[in-house]
């Protein structure tokens, strides 16, 4: 291209050159050579300036690049019809797409079902025409291209673009793990609910006993199950904050040695009350070949008795009337296995989740949580847990734990 204007001009000056070789003096000759070579420096500083505002713009377009693009927050820009104009990568990122697929989506596409009427009346303030709409800021639930929710907070609000068309900014932060603890802090709140009540109501019924004038034989009778209630209580609360650690797989075991028959016994007597009222007897068992004393595990007590008071409390519940709940110690390799057994079925509609959270099914108030938190102590001590159930063995939950060595 260059070439072919340098000929251009080169045949003009040979067409031009006879009018003018004539009348041009010298003097007029040096005067032209004299602005050609101004011009000439003219030119190379616009040149110069021209480049050095070309490095400017590729510097700014780099920083644009990592302010925007490698933001640790998602950036959308929304139209006023809801389609997705831009993006950064993060936003693309959480989405699990590339950023190019969702340039022209609708934006609602990626909003949780349950969760679009959330959207809906934050952004039809937002593009109300006679008000001038401040920044919203709300959470809500997005859908990953592959399938899966996770939880953002998303901070809206609308500018003019280019072409004077109003268009929303999004900014949004995961805040999945947040929404995750703050859930799992309500879950934990509503087991130890859940399991405060028994303590509370033998506590209101020695009180009672108090009032009523009873003799002193009666009051000594209940004061047992009393200090075992207050103390389950105290293992409850005890145990919410290592249980969120689990969760989070953060929590160290201790290596203190615990002996395990102890704190059978300790479940046993805990649901005497309990098991007195349904008419069901509980039965430690033990192989011939292990000793109760020799079973040792390392932990924290509360721990290990929140396990067994939970699964031991389920199978009291789900057994009928007069039956048996054996709770069965053997220890090979190293392990312990400690099986119990009621006569009671797993309901088929849970059986494939029953370790899972919120897990329940016909027993009132139940919160689903029980076998959830027997199943995250168990797994962060090294152990496993496992069950089988049918109609004509009754239901076995078998929790497999790691001895301690306290040599």
């Amino acid at each position: 291209m260059t070439d072919k204007l340098r000929l251009q001009a080169e045949e003009l000056i040979k067409k031009d050159d006879s009018a003018t070789k004539s009348s041009i003096t010298l003097e007029e000759m040096q005067q032209l050579l004299h602005e050609l070579r101004v011009h000439q420096i003219e030119l190379e500083l616009q040149n110069e300036e021209l480049r050095r505002a070309q490095e400017e713009l590729d510097a700014a377009r780099a920083r644009y690049f990592d302010l925007y693009d490698l933001a640790p927050v998602g950036y959308c820009t929304i139209s006023e019809q809801g389609l997705i104009l831009e993006s950064n990568l993060t936003a693309a990122t959480l989405l699990g797409m590339l950023r190019s697929e969702m340039v022209g989506q609708p934006w609602t596409k990626f909003i949780y079902k349950e969760d679009q009427d959330i959207y809906y009346r934050q952004r039809k303030d937002l593009f109300k025409k006679d008000v001038s709409a401040d920044t919203a800021e709300f959470e809500l639930r997005l859908v990953k291209k592959i399938g899966g929710e996770f939880w953002v907070h998303l901070t809206a609000t609308t500018v003019q673009n280019a072409e004077k068309e109003p268009v929303c900014l999004l900014m949004m932060h995961d805040i999945t793990e947040r929404k995750q603890e703050e859930q799992f802090r309500k879950d934990v709140e509503r087991i130890v609910h859940h399991d405060i009540k028994g303590p509370l109501i033998n506590l209101f019924s020695l009180a009672q006993l108090v009032m009523e004038g009873s003799d002193e034989a009666s009051l000594m009778k209940e004061f047992p199950q009393i200090i075992l209630g207050i103390r389950q209580v105290i293992h409850l609360i005890e145990a919410a904050e290592p249980l969120r650690k689990m969760e989070k797989g953060e929590y160290t075991p201790a290596k203190t040695p615990i002996e395990i028959y102890q704190i059978l016994e300790a479940v046993k007597n805990s649901l005497a009350r309990l098991s007195s009222q349904k008419n069901v007897t509980i039965v430690l068992q033990t192989a011939a070949d292990c000793s109760s004393a020799d079973v040792w595990l390392c932990g924290e007590a509360f721990l290990f008795e929140n396990i067994f008071m939970n699964l031991v409390k389920n199978a009291v519940e789900a057994s009928s009337i007069g039956g048996c709940v054996t709770i069965a110690i053997r220890t090979e390799l190293g392990k312990v296995n400690i099986a119990i057994h009621n006569s009671g079925t797993v309901p088929e509609l849970i059986r494939d989740r029953f370790f899972e959270k919120y897990a329940t099914m016909g027993k009132q108030a139940g919160t689903g949580l029980g076998t959830y938190s027997a199943q995250l102590i168990t797994k962060a001590h090294g152990g496993q847990i496992r069950f089988t159930t049918s109609e004509a063995e009754g239901t076995t939950v078998i929790v497999e734990l790691p001895l301690c060595d306290i040599q």
